[in-house]
């Protein structure tokens, strides 16, 4: 019998039900939120959880969970999955119709897509039409809709089968010239078909009086401009009593809330935002401990008893080296700041590991990397890039043991974590050379060597910041500075190419100005082992300027580097150590 792998990282739509209840970890992913009235809007890269928070939410998943438990469910809150990345949600037919039957159209395939998903979900509830009730809500369905819905044994399942003949009616008279204006007269909106069905549901349903529905949106970047406008304007309601939003979407930044009115709705106002990307800088951090349980979760479901740490342990060599690192930081600045304790745990934190990669011989082959703490720092803070190295160390164990039956696997070998590793990066450089302009879109070849060239410069940057520079040695994320408005137009464009292949991570930090607020940018970590730097860096930004950063994309030019900056540790004690 084949051996499953525990850190599979499928998307969460192709996961069985089963494996989502067993793998997600409420704590850190903002269920609470979830669970409430108000609108929310989930932002993070693909890999970030957002699937997995929506169908987690899901009342077909909380089904399964309260049946786990021997416990009745809970139907205040109705968790309704509406997938986006759909052929319904792609249809062009709007496309031929002028922009206000566009728009309608449009609505109308996201309407029906909605309905369809409430009925689908409702469908799992067995016991919640009698005979009497039934026949009400089909009259009112019917009635308010003006249509006649076919006979089922299943309510739910008349509607499901009512719609996918509505879509297919809509879409024979919106290819047919003769019937466009039909199209337009018998489009659905929100307001007619999502709020009379859920009214009508809460009313005439008992088990349904008190509920909540939360209609959650998932890859809502992937709606066409007319959809999203539409949503933003559903956002925009003021009464939520009945129906609240949970809309997922990959770059908030790309991604327009504008109303159907060319209104906005506002955070805090309208809408609640949630960042799946957090920054991380250490084990501490809220990514940090998700990552703790996030493993463990996936080891107890193997039946491995070791803790994260002890199933990727750091290599002796490696830990001795650090060890000794530390020693020799410590004994140098505590000569300088005797009495100062913070200041010297401070120093040694920042500087220990930069001067284990500083005293490596020259010569010497890439440094080992290997620990869970390693594993973490290289996911730059995405579940996803967290799981994958986990996925090919794990198989790779596997492939060695093939030939033994049976054989329990308790721990992943540093040799080969960092083998792995090693292979990972490689394999992202290869990509970035030879396959970006294939597989991103709106990428040209020119591009995609802008691209290639503008990491490997701030790689080259980094390299020489890790082994020469004396405050901030390990910083490895950036902001731009200037004010040259055409060409920062220009390297915004490359920083979205590098987005979409996940190679570059655009994230929010407070600026050195009190009280305001800025972007900077993390390249993918994984890309750092193939050129000998830390994946660890340090909780700090460099500033680069657009006339620095565009010349290393258009021209590989190499990025300036300062040796010290104006602040930091005393310059006397980092040139006595380095």
């Amino acid at each position: 019998m084949e051996q499953r792998n525990p850190f599979e990282y499928v998307g969460a739509n192709d996961l069985e039900p089963s494996m989502i209840l067993d793998y997600y970890i409420e704590d850190f992913n903002y269920s609470r939120f979830i669970q409430s009235m108000r609108n929310v809007v989930l932002v993070g890269e693909r890999g970030s959880g957002k699937s997995m928070t929506l169908l987690y939410n899901s009342l077909s998943q909380q089904l399964l969970k309260s049946s786990r438990a021997g416990t009745a469910i809970d139907l205040q809150r109705i968790g309704v999955y509406v997938p986006c990345n759909t052929p319904l949600t792609h249809k062009k037919e709007c496309q031929l119709l002028n922009p206000a039957q566009g728009s309608a159209l449009s609505e109308h395939y996201l309407v029906l897509s909605i309905a369809y998903q409430i009925a689908e979900t409702l469908g799992v509830l067995s016991d919640i039409l009698d005979g009497e009730t039934l026949i009400r809500v089909r009259e009112r369905l019917e009635f308010t809709w003006d249509a006649q819905l076919p006979q089922r044994d299943s309510l739910f399942t008349a509607i499901k089968d009512y719609i996918q003949k509505e879509i297919l009616s809509t879409q024979r008279q919106a290819n047919d010239d003769n019937e466009l204006d039909a199209v337009y007269q018998h489009t659905f909106s929100f307001s007619s078909m999502i709020v009379p069905l859920l009214g009508i549901l809460v009313k005439e349903i008992p088990k349904l009086r008190k509920s909540h529905f939360m209609l959650m949106i998932d890859d809502a970047h992937d709606l066409n401009p007319e959809q999203l406008a539409a949503v933003a304007s559903w956002i925009a309601y003021r009464d939520h009593s009945l129906f609240s939003f949970k809309v997922a979407i990959a770059n908030l930044t790309k991604t327009s809330l504008k109303t159907s009115s060319g209104g906005s709705i506002l955070e805090g106002h309208d809408y609640i935002r949630l960042d799946l990307v957090q920054p991380f800088q250490n084990e501490n951090s809220d990514f940090g401990r998700l990552a703790v349980r996030l493993i463990e979760r996936r080891l107890r479901s193997f039946n491995i008893t070791r803790t994260p740490d002890q199933f990727f342990p750091m290599g002796t060599q490696l830990a001795s080296d650090l060890e000794e690192a530390e020693r020799i930081v410590r004994e140098e600045v505590s000569r300088k700041y005797p009495e100062d304790g913070k200041k010297i745990s401070d120093f040694v934190h920042k500087y220990k590991r930069a001067y284990y990669f500083r005293s490596r011989p020259a010569h010497a082959n890439r440094p080992e990397y290997s620990g869970f703490n390693t594993l973490v720092f290289l996911s730059t803070g995405v579940i996803r890039n967290l799981l994958q190295p986990c996925y090919w160390m794990y198989d790779k164990v596997l492939s060695i043991a093939s030939g033994e039956q049976d054989v329990p696997i308790d721990r992943i070998p540093p040799s080969i974590q960092s083998e792995i590793i090693l292979a990972r990066s490689r394999a992202l450089w290869d990509w970035l050379r030879d396959g970006l302009e294939k597989d991103i879109d709106g990428c040209s070849k020119d591009d995609a060597r802008r691209a290639q060239q503008l990491l490997e410069n701030l790689a080259q940057h980094f390299r020489e910041r890790l082994f020469k520079h004396r405050s901030e040695p390990r910083a490895n994320s950036f902001t731009v500075s200037g004010h040259n408005e055409e060409l920062l137009q220009k390297l915004k464009e490359i920083f979205e190419i590098l987005r979409k292949a996940q190679l570059l991570y655009v994230r929010s930090g407070s600026a050195k100005d009190a009280g305001k607020r800025e972007w900077y940018y993390v390249p993918n970590r994984m890309l750092w082992p193939d050129k000998g730097l830390d994946p660890h860096g340090q909780h700090a930004r460099v500033s680069l300027s657009i006339t620095a950063l565009w010349a290393s994309a258009e021209e590989n030019v190499p990025i300036p580097f300062r040796f010290d900056d104006k602040e930091g540790p005393d310059p006397a004690v980092q040139e006595e150590l380095f």
